[in-house]
């Protein structure tokens, strides 16, 4: 006995992260999504109905949740965010990307945080684009940009440390002129629910330093 070979263990098996298909999960549920449902949606964000389709909202029924579209670049969906009343989260498997708009390219870009404040920005007859949090999306935003041939950038911050920081991190990031906006209310959506104005935002940019 005390001759025998000792018998190796199999190597665990590699951890392999889930895969989602997010196009198709997207395509799937916008087509489910009822016109009713969106302008319900719309309402609760104080947007309207077209703002929030700009931005590819669908009603995600196995998740009970809003989804929106998270992209590369280059408008690939590489993951999904998700959105209720318990909070926002993102479907297992995606990776993080930022929320494109469907509207049309403008000269100025205004980078917003999140679907929701893009929508806003889109209310407000914006070029927007959504970073996934105050500090990160700035090399995938600068691609989106350099595509679409922007020629300078507003990043949409909160008025706190952690705001600011990440406004200046993700602009220095896009390589473009950029100026950094604090809207005079928690953030960019409820400053449209209180009835701020494109006219309001551009005043205040007269007076604000662009930064290279």
């Amino acid at each position: 006995l005390g001759n025998e070979p000792r018998r190796l263990l199999p190597p665990p098996p590699r951890y392999q992260p889930p895969t989602i298909n997010a196009t198709k999960l997207m395509r799937e549920w916008a087509a489910a999504t009822t016109p009713a449902a969106l302008d319900g949606l719309a309402a609760s964000l104080g947007l309207t109905t077209p703002s929030v389709t700009a931005v590819g909202a669908a009603w995600a029924a196995p998740h009970a949740a809003w989804a929106f579209p998270m992209c590369d670049g280059y408008g690939n969906i590489v993951g999904i965010r998700l959105r209720n009343e318990k909070g926002k989260f993102a479907v297992r498997g995606s990776k993080q990307g930022i929320f494109l708009a469907d509207v049309p390219p403008q000269k100025t870009l205004f980078v917003c945080e999140g679907p929701t404040d893009t929508a806003a920005a889109i209310e407000l007859g914006y070029f927007a684009v959504g970073r996934p949090n105050c500090c990160c999306g700035g090399p995938e935003i600068k691609v989106y940009a350099r595509r679409l041939a922007v020629s300078r950038v507003v990043v949409v911050a909160d008025n706190d440390k952690p705001g600011l920081d990440g406004a200046r991190k993700v602009g220095g990031e896009l390589k473009l002129p950029f100026a950094i906006y604090v809207p005079p209310a928690k953030d960019l959506r409820e400053f449209v629910g209180l009835g701020g104005t494109r006219a309001m935002i551009e005043n205040t940019l007269k007076g604000t330093l662009w930064q290279n």
